[in-house]
């Protein structure tokens, strides 16, 4: 039995590390507790955290409960490039009618014009989307023994922006029009400008790409500028003096060339490809949806493991489940809407089943050392071990891989109505979103009021953190409920610290709200 169990240990140990869902929080309680529970795992959905915590004992309890859960993350910063893109769109569209009157455009303009070529490129960096989740179910337990049915739903919304196809105007054309247009003012005539346009052509020539085109074509291709526009220093003199004509100091055009030379690396590829490239009736700029939908019918045991080591528990989920994979994409620049995107995808979606299984250890440390204060125990689970596999849609073909998840958790019991809990994923899982990767670290406490089993208000408060993502910001839990009797109602909810200001108002770049009911004696 010790070569069984050490056996059974390493299968969590050479899990893969790579996973297609991150690990969903099932529960108020453990939302609450900021997704640490791994290690505390009582009542019916133990199941779900770690099957060994199905060991009956006195504070382990039975029943029913029914929990339901959804959240919201956006990824890679993608709310703060939607922001700013959405915050340069006076200057856009000024530019745009610049093109088709045949008007000028001021430095900040051409300025404002290069950061969002530059924000445009930083969409299409990977791990930046939109990620959705839902679970939900129905969980039982019976002394040792549980059956639930669950579902976990995940969808990612991957944006990709055609770089490559930006022209505003018609074949030979440019994107917008600039200069004074009646061929004077290409030397300047007011000294007080000459530092602010040396800097603006110092600033266009850092975009000139390996082309053998240059960046003022862009600016000035087609004949929409005055003929003797021929180079980034003619083009920076007229800029400069349209300025001028327009009462705009010269300071503003040195801030405006600051912005060019700021966003010039990132925005150069960007430039380069709108020279060479078509129109935006071209632009193949879209939004794919990936989304997966998994139903567990699962049948769970646990068995004391005293005689091997005292406090040790073991667990274990034999599973059915069911996978339901969808993909669609929605092209911007075309006419389809958007709700034929979503309607494509429920009709293409791939339904299918696959046997999987989990596993727990769960060690109450007093039962072996009665000395170590605070009742401390560890839990390891690992979740699909056998990595069940389910049909992808025919128009992508292949296999979609549910990888095995391993999470291990400690928990702490500094009083009798005081819980600490901390876990981690113990594998670096994948998401629907593409490139962005998800091992959460997760810390939670939680104190009973009352504490008794007729009439209690736990209190809950934790954190979590995306360690696979150094970009991922803290976020917080809170959670409460009320208990009489049997009966539990308990809520519970997450924000992130990382926030995006767009219309004026901040959004939390993740949030999420969980319920639950639970008949539980």
């Amino acid at each position: 039995m010790r070569a069984t169990l050490l056996s059974l240990i390493s299968v969590f140990f050479l899990a893969g590390t790579a996973g297609a869902e991150q690990w969903q929080v099932l529960g108020t309680r453990p939302m609450g507790m900021g997704g640490a529970f791994v290690a505390v795992a009582q009542g019916p959905i133990a199941q779900y955290w770690n099957p060994a915590g199905l060991v009956k004992t006195s504070a382990n309890v039975s029943g029913m409960e029914l929990p339901v859960g959804v959240g919201l993350e956006a990824t890679g910063g993608i709310l703060k490039n939607a922001s700013q893109i959405g915050d340069m769109a006076d200057q856009l569209n000024a530019i745009q009618t610049a093109q088709e009157t045949g008007g000028a455009i001021t430095p900040k303009q051409a300025g404002d014009f290069v950061k969002t070529m530059s924000l445009l490129a930083d969409m299409n960096k990977p791990g930046k989307g939109i990620l959705v989740e839902a679970n939900g179910g129905v969980n039982f337990k019976f002394s040792k023994l549980a059956l639930s049915v669950n579902n976990f739903t995940s969808v990612g919304a991957n944006p990709f922006i055609d770089v490559n196809n930006l022209n505003l105007g018609a074949a030979g054309n440019s994107i917008f029009t600039t200069g004074n247009g009646d061929g004077s003012g290409l030397t300047n005539t007011n000294g007080n400008y000459a530092s602010a346009t040396t800097a603006l052509t110092a600033a266009l020539d850092s975009l000139d790409t390996t082309t053998t085109e240059s960046v003022y074509q862009l600016f000035c291709g087609g004949g929409q500028c005055d003929a003797s526009i021929t180079d980034n220093d003619t083009l920076a003199i007229a800029l400069a003096n349209y300025a001028d004509s327009q009462n705009i100091s010269p300071e503003e055009v040195s801030q405006a060339a600051a912005l060019i030379t700021q966003y010039s690396d990132s925005a150069a590829p960007v430039l380069s490809g709108a020279l060479s490239g078509g129109s935006y009736t071209d632009n193949t700029s879209n939004l794919t949806l990936d989304a997966a939908s998994f139903i567990e019918v699962a049948a769970g045991y646990a068995w004391n493991m005293d005689k091997y080591l005292s406090g040790l528990s073991l667990g274990a989920n034999l599973k059915m489940v069911n996978g339901r994979i969808a993909t669609s994409t929605f092209r911007f620049m075309t006419n389809s809407e958007t709700g034929d995107a979503f309607d494509d995808m429920l009709e293409d979606a791939k339904s299918s089943w696959a046997p999987a299984a989990d596993l727990g250890l769960l060690w109450n440390v007093n039962a072996k050392y009665p000395g170590v204060p605070f009742r401390p125990r560890l839990g390891i689970v690992g979740r699909n071990l056998n990595s069940p596999k389910f049909d992808r849609p025919d128009t992508v073909g292949g296999d979609y891989t549910l990888d095995r998840q391993v999470r291990l958790g400690l928990a702490f019991n500094p009083a009798n109505f005081w819980t600490l809990a901390a876990d981690v994923d113990l594998t670096e899982n994948d998401t629907p979103v593409d490139g962005f990767k998800s091992r959460q670290l997760a810390l939670g406490t939680e104190i009973n009021v009352f504490n008794r089993k007729a009439f209690n208000i736990p209190l809950r408060a934790g954190i979590m953190k995306n360690i696979a993502e150094s970009s991922s910001k803290t976020a917080y839990t809170l959670g409460t409920g009320l208990n009489l009797l049997y009966m539990h109602f308990d809520v519970s909810g997450v924000l992130s610290t990382e926030k995006t200001t767009i219309d004026d108002s901040e959004i939390p770049a993740k949030v999420g709200v969980t319920a639950s009911f639970g008949l539980l004696f």
